[in-house]
């Protein structure tokens, strides 16, 4: 018999079909050494999840080993369980509280003896660069189009699209700054050209200093209005991002220790796959950097909603502990304020035909792909770590706002896991992105780089993977680009707090 479901913990009472199953066919599935057999009283779809037992109205649904939401109606023993059927139940953050003593953080990461290496480009401050752009960077929406003008010109510019700048309140403003200055200071920027208007919240002077008081990276800028508009503005950018890009290019790369890498972890577009098997290898390439004394970061809180004990379980201190729940009770306050319930938007439609039916069950599955090593710092939006090793950044439910603000906080590249698939990529880091659902892979072969659909087939397992993982990022850091890197996509999207005044 061939496995064609699979069971996340010996303590669930659902399984997860990885092919089609009709109606009247036998799902087969592992329960630690046994294989078991269930007969589908009704089509089951790719992803989807079937009862093992007879389920009652309220009764709880259990996946990896945990409560993914209880039952709206009774379901019959072989039936299908999805968002239809079962909903998430709201979490008791008080009781997942720990006493904080003060006590000292617990580390026990072992340092391995691989002595992984790649080469980059030296900065005066922080992390090594893995590339040498020059960044156009606008300060605010109407210097988009003149930043993508100016970056096409020269080559190793890259530009990003920044759609505000202006009419924001202090919170939304405060929270631009912190992003375009981190782009700017990021290790894989050399030099800055700074494009503003010359009535925007920030204007392109002020940004200049803020980013010279940080880094000591080349910076100019120039405003549309102040040269006497576009055109002329465009030729003096122009000039001045060939004259970067020439010093840039006489810069030699260096070796330094794998340590130096500074890794966010991303996911989107989730389905079944991602949490049975691409997370789970993107956790334990995770672990292995951070055994090798690299840092790496995950994000997106909403997606720790439902997992977030377990998050807190990997917590380095009772301090950390505690912030990671209040982290998640803070991002459902906030969406409870404005009248709003993060349930009713997690999960996606696109999560729900992938078979994720509950905002915990995509949490407990997003979760997996942070590793298992103890995190060390819980990190506001865009801020820089000061630790290494995992750590953890409070960012808004949407991952391409997330990736912004790691790439704001200095990671040097970005692992995306997805299930549905995305082309998504970064002008400052390269995003590699990786899928465990092989029809996604074969679909989208031009957006995704890595395809681990041998965890799902049973080929690989996921440490294996991670393993291979681990080498592919090596080659990105020593400058393989990724396919959104080669197509030149730019994603950015910056959290705002409240609506524009």
């Amino acid at each position: 018999m061939r496995v064609n479901a699979l069971m996340m913990d010996e303590t669930d009472n659902v399984v997860t079909c990885v092919t089609e199953v009709a109606k009247g066919e036998n799902v087969i599935y592992q329960k630690g050494n046994e294989l078991l057999s269930l007969k589908a009283e009704e089509a089951i779809p790719y992803c989807h999840k079937i009862a093992l037992a007879d389920l009652k109205e309220g009764d709880s649904v259990i996946k990896y080993g945990e409560l993914i939401g209880r039952t709206n109606r009774a379901v019959a023993k072989g039936c299908l369980v999805d968002h239809e059927n079962i909903y998430s139940v709201p979490r008791d953050y008080d009781s997942e509280l720990v006493e904080d003593s003060g006590e000292k953080e617990t580390l026990q990461t072992v340092r391995t003896d691989e002595g992984l290496k790649f080469w980059g480009y030296r900065r005066a401050e922080g992390r090594p660069g893995i590339r040498n752009h020059i960044l156009i960077l606008p300060t605010c929406a109407c210097g988009s189009e003149s930043s993508r003008i100016v970056a096409s010109q020269v080559r190793g510019a890259v530009n990003i699209v920044f759609n505000t700048g202006c009419s924001d309140v202090a919170a939304n403003t405060a929270m631009s700054q912190k992003v375009l200055t981190g782009f700017a200071c990021n290790p894989n920027v050399y030099g800055v050209v700074i494009i503003g208007l010359g009535f925007e919240t920030v204007g392109h002077n002020k940004l200049r200093e803020k980013i010279q008081k940080m880094t000591s990276k080349p910076v100019v800028s120039f405003g549309i209005q102040d040269e006497g508009g576009t055109l002329k503005t465009i030729e003096k950018a122009v000039r001045a991002a060939r004259e970067l890009a020439a010093e840039a290019g006489l810069q030699q790369k260096e070796l330094f220790d794998i340590s130096e890498l500074f890794m966010g972890i991303e996911c989107g577009g989730s389905d079944a796959t991602s949490g049975i098997a691409s997370n789970p290898a993107v956790g334990e390439l995770s672990d292995q950097l951070v055994d090798l004394g690299a840092t790496t970061m995950m994000s997106e809180s909403i997606e720790w909603i439902g997992g977030e004990h377990v998050v807190a379980k990997r917590a380095a201190s009772a301090k950390v502990h505690n912030e990671i729940i209040e982290v998640c009770r803070a991002y459902e306050e906030h969406l409870k304020a404005a009248g709003q319930d993060c349930r009713a938007g997690q999960p996606t439609p696109g999560n729900k035909a992938g078979g994720l039916s509950t905002l915990d069950e995509k949490s407990l599955g997003c979760i997996r792909k942070g590793g298992t090593r103890p995190i060390v710092e819980v990190l506001e939006q865009a801020a820089r770590p000061t630790k290494h090793g995992a750590v953890v950044m409070d960012t808004a439910g949407y991952d391409i706002s997330s990736v912004t603000s790691m790439v704001a906080g200095g990671c040097q590249l970005v692992v995306f896991t997805t299930g549905r698939g995305t082309p998504t990529g970064n002008a400052i880091v390269p995003v590699l992105k990786v899928t465990a659902n092989g029809r996604t892979y074969q679909k989208m072969e031009d957006n995704m780089d890595v395809d681990l659909s041998a965890i799902i087939s049973g080929e690989k397992t996921y440490k294996e993977m991670g393993s291979e993982l681990l080498h592919i990022v090596h080659e990105v850091a020593n400058g393989r680009l990724t396919k959104a890197e080669a197509y030149g996509f730019s994603d950015i999207a910056v959290d705002h707090v409240c609506r524009y005044v």
